[in-house]
């Protein structure tokens, strides 16, 4: 099976797509972050998504959003983006401490999205929105490599294999090569990854893989 990668464009948004993003991501460096976020780091979230179901992976979907940040996460540390990964881990933190929780007391992250998945209450922006920052923010705080995070959907990994960095500037024009150099060290690494494309549209509220 082939997959679609959707990513919408900051710059492109309507002032009011915007103007959203600035409220959950703040305005400083908002373009960068967004490109950071969205069209580097997100990416290879996506592509985990894929992964796990060209290999088959029976998780239930909170499980497996967990899962494919930690993996986007261990695959950037493979290639040497601590840097990057850094600058995202203190930029979320710095959101989501002026973010209140929607957790209730006595219930734990994990608790409450599992009792709200596939409900209307998960659909509210605000609630989906901190569980995808604190999670990607979870993951940053976790240390398993690449070949450790793959093992756990049974993947083999030849982790003799040095992957390489993409040193393209981040910006959404150069959304492409950081997929398709991610790919390309998969593969290399022995992943059989499915084929996937990049589709850029000028909607930012748009972010996910589909089925081709």
């Amino acid at each position: 099976m082939a997959y679609k990668i959707i990513s919408g464009r900051f710059e492109t948004g309507t002032k009011e797509q915007q103007f959203g993003y600035i409220q959950l991501f703040g305005n400083e460096d908002i373009q960068y972050f967004f490109d950071l976020y969205f069209h580097w780091y997100n990416l290879v979230h996506e592509t985990g998504h894929c992964i796990c179901e060209r290999y088959g992976a029976d998780m239930p979907a909170f499980d497996e959003e967990m899962f494919v940040n930690r993996f986007a996460v261990a695959y950037y540390r493979s290639v040497g983006e601590d840097d990057k990964l850094a600058a995202l881990q203190n930029r979320l933190s710095a959101i989501l401490s002026n973010v209140p929780s929607p957790v209730p007391e006595g219930e734990t992250f994990a608790e409450f999205y599992k009792r709200i998945w596939n409900t209307e209450q998960l659909a509210n922006v605000m609630i989906y929105g901190y569980f995808q920052l604190n999670s990607v923010l979870e993951a940053l705080k976790q240390s398993g490599s690449l070949t450790e995070v793959l093992q756990e959907i049974k993947v083999p990994v030849n982790d003799t294999v040095t992957p390489e960095k993409c040193q393209a500037e981040i910006t959404s024009s150069n959304a492409s090569l950081f997929l398709e150099k991610a790919i390309s060290n998969l593969k290399a690494m022995g992943v059989d990854v499915p084929e996937i494309r990049l589709e850029l549209t000028d909607n930012p509220e748009i972010q996910c893989a589909r089925p081709e």
